[in-house]
């Protein structure tokens, strides 16, 4: 009698294939920002809207997925690219950006994965791909993480009950392990357990010291070698964290005997660790990175090695230790930042320098004898990043001395830590004139000498100089004009780079004539 009365259409704008089509080809293809934004938006339309099947609601999800991968892609290779030279309001605007997008991402494809639950009309054809929808919704919130490290954090602890409630639902119902092509194409094998242990393993490796560049490395190598990583319900050899899949709480060493509980699982790199720690030696020897290596790009091989053993020192079983005992410290340090700042200051040729704008003061935490843990508001020091090169002066303190970020960690109370290297606890500004330029084509370049060779730069045979970044050049030598005398300088070794600064080691050859 009633069987002529039809469930209503749903309103969504992609219910039906023909006008999903239509709709999508009406998406801003031009504007990425807003091509990613229209995609966050109908992500979380869907799982809202009314009288879609199960099915269907995959179909939506995947399409929008699909569309959105080339936008996300690009952003993502600008951002990592640019590193620290984005402006901060473009810097902001492409963090937001994706960061929405993997939100709806992740929240649609676990919705996405309720629908296969038994009860649910129309689950049994959607039952099948539950492998690949977890997956999938883990990869999402992994990549959310991903993008919280690049910013040094603080990450949404939800974020972890959510992947411990997808794997403990992948666990429930025997798919965790299944095998599934997690996406269309080559490299795409992978199950529900390994894209967990993918974001546990990138969690726990200390990315609050990477630059952007080396974590975009870091992450592609955790999955190039999460095929050796291991997670099971008791402790053992290659399994030295834990996670409670119930818990909205990070993943943590064992430090001590954790009291068993079922939703507690241990893990770690398993073999994963031996073929990092291999992967570096192989490296330190020949100077290539092996071909069979997939890091979806190409690196440089000193970059590489830098990454490859960082990962092995945090993921050993026997943690890291510190070089210097830090000490509990009441103090506060002055600092400026960028080259010309630092170089004026640490010469006492400070009068360009406006002290109210360019010198911040800094609550120390602790220190050490090469370094300082110092607590900042969040609001202040927007041009804040690890590499960041840094004059620093203790409040009670004569000298100006050298420093670099090498740790910057934000919480969710708005305040960031900051873990500072002293390089030099003085210096004096130099002049460098490049060998084999023409007399007098030269005004010579500002450098600065740092003091553990300044006593006696000849008789020590090495000094190292803190250059304008792109100054040095292992083919280029230099005369330096320091202390009333002249010095011919060898290039040895471009210690370290910045966004502003080479640090570098020279022989000194002989004193010039």
């Amino acid at each position: 009698m009633l069987g002529f009365i039809k469930k209503a259409r749903s309103d969504h704008p992609m219910a039906e294939e023909k006008a999903a089509k239509e709709f999508l080809a009406e998406l801003p293809a031009h504007d990425t920002y807003k091509m990613l934004e229209e995609l966050a938006f109908w992500l979380d339309a869907t799982r809202t809207a009314d009288g879609l099947r199960p099915q269907r609601i995959y179909e939506i999800i995947d399409q929008l997925d699909q569309v959105g991968k080339p936008h996300q892609r690009k952003l993502s290779q600008e951002y990592i690219a640019a590193g620290v030279r984005l402006q901060k309001f473009h810097e902001q605007r492409i963090w937001h950006t994706v960061v929405e997008f993997w939100r709806q991402l992740g929240a649609a494809y676990e919705f996405c994965l309720a629908q296969t639950l038994p009860g649910v009309p129309g689950s049994g054809a959607l039952k099948p791909l539950a492998p690949t929808i977890a997956a999938r919704a883990v990869r999402a919130l992994a990549l959310e993480l991903k993008w919280a490290l690049l910013r040094y954090g603080p990450v949404d602890p939800t974020l972890w009950g959510r992947m411990g409630a997808l794997y403990a639902q992948a666990e429930a119902g025997g798919f965790a392990i299944k095998g599934c092509a997690v996406y269309p194409g080559p490299y795409s094998d992978s199950s529900v357990q390994r894209e967990y242990l993918k974001a546990l393993m990138l969690a726990i490796s200390s990315t609050d010291s990477l630059l952007p560049r080396k974590l975009e490395l870091a992450e592609r190598m955790v999955a190039q070698f999460a095929d050796g990583f291991v997670l099971q319900r008791e402790p053992a050899k290659g399994c030295h964290y834990y996670v409670d899949l119930l818990a909205a709480k990070p993943p943590t060493r064992m430090v001590a005997k954790v009291t068993p509980a079922p939703p507690v699982r241990y893990f770690g790199p398993g073999a994963a660790f031996e073929r990092v720690d291999g992967l570096g030696d192989t490296i330190a020897e020949r100077n290539i990175v092996p071909s069979d290596m997939n890091l979806g790009g190409s690196y440089e091989p000193g970059l590489v090695l830098e990454v490859a053993r960082h990962l092995a020192r945090y993921w050993a079983s026997v943690p890291p230790t510190r070089r210097e005992e830090r000490r509990r410290s009441v103090a506060r340090i002055h600092v400026v930042h960028n080259f010309d700042d630092v170089l004026d200051i640490i010469s006492g040729e400070s009068k360009s320098l406006d002290f109210q704008q360019n010198i911040e003061t800094w609550a120390v935490q602790n220190e050490s004898d090469h370094g300082f843990g110092a607590l900042i508001p969040d609001s202040a020091s927007d041009w804040l990043r690890v590499g960041t090169l840094l004059g620093i002066k203790r409040e009670d303190g004569n000298a100006w001395g050298v420093g670099i970020v090498r740790r910057l960690t934000n919480d969710a109370s708005q305040q960031r830590y900051v873990g500072i290297q002293t390089l030099a606890k003085g210096g004096a500004r130099v002049k460098l004139f490049p060998v084999g330029a023409k007399d007098g084509s030269s005004q010579g370049d500002d450098a600065v000498l740092l003091p553990s060779s300044a006593a006696d730069s000849s008789s020590t045979g090495e000094l190292n100089l803190l250059m304008r970044m792109g100054s040095f050049s292992p083919r280029q030598s230099f005369q330096m004009r320091a202390y009333e005398r002249e010095y011919l300088l060898v290039p040895k070794a471009l210690v370290e780079g910045g966004q502003d600064f080479d640090m570098a080691k020279f022989r000194v050859l002989q004193r010039a004539a």
